[in-house]
């Protein structure tokens, strides 16, 4: 991901698509996984990349990977949810 305004911006996307499946407490749960291993998480989806690039375009990808690599937008997404939510 480029810029900080569309990290934010994908953040609370996916925040709403979470929300509008009714997903939150599942997502948050998972989330607080993420934390602890985000960076394997991203590793290992980056091995698959391959496998799973007729399914899920390139752009979704990359996406999903800074996020798990990165605590902060982790951070921000719970935040999302958690405000969502109450």
């Amino acid at each position: 991901m480029s810029s900080e305004p569309e990290q934010q911006t994908w953040v609370e996307t996916w925040a709403r698509r979470i929300e509008a499946l009714g997903l939150s407490p599942v997502a948050l749960s998972l989330l607080e996984i993420a934390h602890a291993f985000g960076f394997l998480g991203s590793q290992t989806l980056l091995m698959a990349r391959p496998l799973i690039t007729g399914i899920v375009n390139d752009a979704a990808i990359e996406h999903t990977v800074a996020l798990l690599e990165s605590p902060d937008l982790l951070e921000q997404l719970k935040m999302c949810l958690e405000r969502k939510e109450g």
